[in-house]
């Protein structure tokens, strides 16, 4: 029946891993949760080697750190059942029903995304604030929103579908990097006739990092975004018309140069990161800051 996927990497576990296993036990279906350790310190794996000892659950640790794709593609592989649900590790389920949801909506030619949650609450380390804004005025939509804006954009931190599309169609390891892995995954799918649907069937984001990681993160998911279209997808129209932040940066640099945009970016970059790092983060600033970094990628 399903498969719980569960890549772990320096985060702890077991209460997640605890409320899978409790909603799969009393829907009374066959099941497994697999968690894979790709390469975490060893605190972390000595917190989570306890999840051995339960049934149906495959605790694995990698000998060496395979990265955001493959980790996942050996997960799937591995996977015993029909159905397969991928959860970041650092993930909190907030509905009873969470599990029940995903079974009640499957469609063999559907993947089923059910979007993201933050707390309602500001992190109290103003470290994280940056993050938990953006999370949760950028990820934390409707299905109904994500259905009309996202075209064939999934997130792998909550994702669910047939075993059977995800052999063929698979996360592309040439990606080892942070960032848009999940946005390659949705463009192959949808070029594959497989749909993307959004339902309302969150799991609350709780990994949250500081400014200055998650500025970081972007920049290399900018890198990976180029690369894709560059490279892996040699240019593709549909891919460039269908991502919202390369659709936004060819209309902008139809009028203003990228060149210029690059050259601006390096002149305020400084003062832009004072203020994502600070008491009162703007996500204008944000886009601007993605703007010109992704300026000056392009040009060197």
């Amino acid at each position: 029946m399903l498969s719980v996927n569960i890549p772990v990497y320096n985060v702890e576990v077991v209460d997640l891993v605890n409320e899978i296993y409790q909603q799969s036990a009393n829907l009374d279906i066959d099941f497994e949760i697999r968690v894979y350790d790709d390469g975490s310190d060893e605190i972390f794996k000595s917190l989570n080697r306890i999840v051995k000892g339960k049934s149906n659950v495959v605790y694995q640790e990698m000998e060496k750190n395979l990265g955001r794709a493959a980790i996942r593609n050996k997960m799937g592989a591995d996977s015993v059942f029909d159905w397969l649900l991928f959860i970041d590790a650092d993930s909190k389920v907030i509905s009873p029903d969470y599990l029940k949801n995903y079974l009640e909506n499957r469609n063999e030619n559907r993947v089923l995304c059910g979007g993201t949650a933050y707390a309602k609450q500001k992190p109290a380390d103003p470290e994280k604030l940056f993050r938990w804004t953006y999370g949760t005025k950028r990820e934390a939509v409707t299905a109904a929103v994500r259905n009309r804006s996202k075209g064939f954009i999934i997130t792998s931190n909550n994702f669910f579908l047939a075993k059977e599309l995800y052999e063929p169609i698979h996360f592309r390891e040439e990606l080892r990097e942070y960032g848009h892995e999940d946005t390659l995954l949705g463009y192959d799918l949808f070029c594959a006739g497989v749909e993307i649907f959004h339902i309302d069937n969150p799991l609350e984001h709780t990994g949250l990092e500081s400014g200055q990681a998650f500025l970081k993160k972007s920049c290399l998911a900018l890198e990976n975004l180029k690369k894709i279209g560059e490279e892996l997808l040699d240019g593709d129209r549909m891919f460039y018309r269908q991502v919202n932040f390369l659709r936004k940066y060819k209309r902008i640099t139809f009028f203003i140069p990228s060149r210029t945009i690059g050259r601006l970016f390096r002149k305020y970059r400084d003062k832009m990161e004072e203020n994502l790092k600070g008491a009162r983060p703007s996500l204008l600033v944000f886009d601007l800051y993605k703007l010109g970094y992704f300026a000056g990628i392009k040009n060197r």
